[in-house]
């Protein structure tokens, strides 16, 4: 009975660690890894929306070629199951150097929900400690959170740093 329960607590001790740093495969896309995706669909100039599919889209004004450059930045579009809860919208802006990926940033879902993008952010990075803001010119908080992983990269959260409606989550290699 010992023996179950000392397996029992390691297995636990293991999945709490195991989930605490996932950023080498969030939204489905490897950081320090090449990207390997296709453009996505386009209309009359237009990219077609796809909950289905990873594929990339061209920032406006950027110079296109048919794939993505080895440096600079792209607009991935990320499928419904490879987006995290913390996740507004579908898009993911994805850092690229040397054609590997660097960066990622995606956009949260703004004061109305930043306790639980910031629980959602702890579940996959570990606990933070973060900052609670008020500077008195809005009628909301801003929640700022900030994780150093393992392998040397960061994860930078605020919950309005796009007004009231929109945060952003930056993960950055070193």
């Amino acid at each position: 009975m010992r023996q179950k329960k000392f397996l029992v607590l390691v297995s636990l001790s293991a999945f709490g660690w195991s989930h605490a740093c996932f950023a080498d495969d969030l939204f489905g896309i490897a950081m320090k890894q090449p990207l390997s995706v296709q453009e996505c669909i386009a209309r009359q100039g237009s990219y077609l929306p796809d909950d289905h599919s990873q594929c990339f889209k061209w920032p406006a004004a950027s110079a296109k070629s048919e794939a993505p450059p080895r440096d600079g930045t792209i607009i991935v579009n990320v499928p419904l199951q490879d987006r995290p809860d913390f996740m507004s919208g579908a898009d993911v802006e994805v850092g690229l150097k040397a054609g590997l990926v660097v960066s990622l940033s995606a956009r949260t879902h703004g004061a109305e929900r930043d306790t639980r993008d910031l629980e959602a952010l702890e579940h996959a990075f570990g606990k933070s400690d973060p900052q609670y803001v008020f500077d008195g010119l809005n009628s909301y908080q801003s929640i700022r959170a900030n994780w150093q992983l393992a392998d040397g990269s960061t994860v930078y959260f605020n919950s309005s740093e796009f007004g009231r409606y929109n945060g952003l989550v930056r993960i950055q290699a070193p």
